[in-house]
């Protein structure tokens, strides 16, 4: 066959891309320093995929890059390799044809550069110190000179396969919660919106392999759904809890979880939820008075019974034993969502109830949850909670010394229930 020669070795006269290939190996100076042959492997195989280069091309490029050298890296001799296409077939698993079209197209690639000997043979030997003397077949130092372009490569499809990462987890959660609001409002008999469409839109099957693209639109797509869900949702309750239920002889209670005052009045009269006691009633004939304060929940409770009644707790605390209320409103917020319990009713608690008894609320549910007592809904639980708070007949105290109780040994129950017999 006919060859010419470039200055650095004679190449097979293919296409103008085997030229384009030699004047690569030309500019070869070596790896950038602290880049190792295996950090080029692992970008050249990274960036393959957006190169549109296939399989076999880079398991070829792998073989040949694994024999070499790393000294043969620095730029004092360009990286040579020379197994024979009998060697390549065994470790490629392909026949002789196959290897041979995977060389023509590395070549056309710009991926390597053949240095043939006289008789077209390939070999080499190296010094004693393992650096090469002479050797001709493959000449690797174009994959050196494009180590730029593989890195920039790599670098950007990592960055792509992390923000598809992200879309598609954010795409799970956002279904999640449609299913979740959509489930809560039939439950509660709410008829003002499809929840059986949008159930079916959150359940639908989506693309094997989306691309980038696809994933930005449908996460576009399924947070406005979640939007139009939330709003049906807050709508359709807002109705239910304005809508005319009969003659009722009980005037509504104004939610509050801070501690009332000395000399607090409230402006209009209203009813106690709770059954007033003598010494209220006796005061209240004696003044004259028909304003009545409603009852405001006067349970204190501290932090460390929260603590030691729901163990569950340190999952999600990263030092239990100096946690504040802060961090027990924190390790709840991200238990939620793994109970499925969704941000509207978890905004319905904070404002029902307050930031930290919300919290010791969800503290519980969490308790049960764990415990298999909670298996349909623990966002319907949560929210009945609600209801019982905003009336006052929610008490969180009996639940935390109950959860207590059944978190003692049992041991230490049967002792105490052995003293308190005594």
């Amino acid at each position: 066959m006919q060859t010419v020669s470039n200055g650095v070795g004679d190449v097979r006269r293919l296409a103008d891309a085997q030229w384009a290939a030699a004047r690569l190996a030309d500019t070869y100076q070596g790896l950038p320093e602290s880049i190792s042959k295996a950090m080029l492997l692992d970008r050249f195989e990274r960036a393959a995929p957006r190169l549109g280069y296939g399989d076999g091309l880079v398991r070829l490029i792998r073989a040949l890059v694994r024999v070499t050298a790393e000294q043969d890296w620095t730029g004092r001799t360009h990286p040579l390799a020379w197994p024979s296409n009998d060697a390549l077939c065994e470790e490629l698993q392909r026949s002789r044809s196959c290897v041979q079209g995977l060389i023509r197209l590395a070549v056309r690639a710009g991926l390597v550069h053949m240095k043939d000997s006289g008789n077209g043979k390939r070999w080499g030997y190296r010094d004693e110190r393992g650096f090469i003397v002479e050797a001709f077949g493959f000449d690797l130092a174009p994959m050196a000179a494009r180590w730029d372009e593989f890195a920039d490569l790599a670098a950007a499809r990592s960055l792509e396969q992390a923000q598809r990462r992200y879309f598609k987890r954010k795409l799970g959660e956002i279904r999640r919660e449609i299913r979740t609001v959509c489930a809560d409002a039939v439950h509660r008999g709410y008829t003002t919106y499809d929840w059986t469409g949008a159930v079916d839109q959150a359940l639908g099957r989506l693309p094997r392999t989306p691309s980038l693209g696809e994933l930005e639109a449908l996460n576009e797509t399924f947070q406005a759904l979640l939007a139009a869900v939330d709003a049906a949702w807050v709508k359709a309750r807002k109705f239910d809890q304005t809508e005319p239920r009969g003659v009722m002889d009980e005037a509504h209670k104004e939610p509050t979880t801070q501690p009332r005052s000395e000399g607090t009045t409230y402006s209009s009269p209203q009813k106690e939820v709770v059954e007033p006691t003598a010494r209220s009633l006796d005061r209240s004939v004696r003044d004259g008075s028909s304003e009545v304060e409603a009852a405001i929940s006067e349970e204190v409770i501290p932090l460390s019974l929260v603590l030691e009644a729901v163990p569950e707790l340190n999952d999600f605390l990263s030092d239990p034993t100096s946690a504040q209320w802060e961090d027990l409103v924190d390790a709840v917020g991200r238990a939620a969502p793994l109970m499925g319990i969704n941000f509207s009713a978890l905004r319905e608690a904070r404002d029902a109830m307050g930031k930290n008894r919300a919290a010791i609320a969800l503290a519980t549910v969490l308790a049960r949850w764990k415990d298999g007592e909670i298996r349909s809904s623990a966002g319907g639980y949560l929210r009945a909670m609600c209801e019982r708070e905003r009336f006052g007949g929610l008490k969180l105290l009996p639940s935390l010394y109950g959860l207590k109780e059944r978190a003692a040994p049992p041991r230490a129950r049967s002792f105490r229930r052995t003293d308190g017999g005594e």
